[in-house]
């Protein structure tokens, strides 16, 4: 199976496509093919590389943000050296979602009233969100019905005890949905795990302090493979 991902960041747009079989690796497999977009304004700087030791940058000049991410996943059928014969061969994109908002935790299949739910909340992240429902609509553009997954950043935190999540402030803030959410639970989850697995020890025995270091920067305490606390809040500032 050929799983296309967008990470589509603040600053970047990431996209990595994997071939995994029936069973997950234990160890995170090579990507056949990755693509970065750095934003310059209305230039945008690209780097492809794939499997086999091809790197291609260069730089583009779009009109839009959607017109870049078109441009970096066309090379995975174009260009110099395609990583698959055809569009059609990609079985499913995954994509990193920011803001889940209150109501989305566990991944779920992107349909319209999804897709409505990202954009209720995209004034909360407006850099992240509005960037991620672009690149929905580049992949309904570019490769037509296939399945598309959200993924939410703040699914991770969602089981943080109350004392982590409610902000000391009137109650009506929690009742309006206003409390801490966290991110870069993706990652944070990501990373517990595989310190477990690096120090051999059961992720459930350990007490961890991660960091997600990058254009956006948060810490989280995870006990027992859970989030307890971390250092953002109700938005990504």
């Amino acid at each position: 199976m050929k799983i296309l991902v967008l990470n589509s960041g603040s600053s970047s747009q990431k996209s990595s496509l994997y071939e995994i079989d029936e069973t997950l690796p234990d160890d995170p497999p090579t990507p056949l093919w990755e693509g970065k977009i750095e934003w310059h304004d209305e230039v945008v700087e690209a780097e492809v590389r794939t499997a086999r030791g091809f790197v291609q940058k260069d730089q583009v000049q779009v009109t839009s943000r959607a017109g870049a991410v078109e441009h970096l996943l066309s090379t995975l059928w174009d260009g110099k050296t395609p990583t698959v014969t055809s569009r059609a061969e990609i079985d499913v994109v995954g994509h990193r979602v920011v803001h889940g908002g209150p109501k989305y935790e566990e991944p779920v299949r992107l349909t319209s009233e999804v897709k409505s739910g990202i954009a209720r909340v995209s004034a909360f992240a407006p850099l992240h969100n509005r960037a991620e429902l672009e690149g929905i609509e580049v992949v309904e553009k570019m490769l037509g019905p296939v399945p598309q997954v959200a993924v939410f950043d703040t699914g991770f935190h969602r089981r943080m005890p109350q004392a982590a999540v409610v902000y000391p402030g009137p109650y009506q803030w929690v009742e309006s949905g206003i409390h801490r959410y966290g991110f870069h639970g993706i990652n944070h989850q990501y990373c517990a795990a595989r310190a477990a697995q690096l120090l051999r020890r059961d992720l459930n025995s350990l007490k961890l302090v991660t960091c997600h270091l990058g254009n956006g920067c948060s810490l989280a305490a995870i006990q027992e493979g859970h989030s307890i606390d971390t250092t953002m809040g109700f938005t990504p500032l």
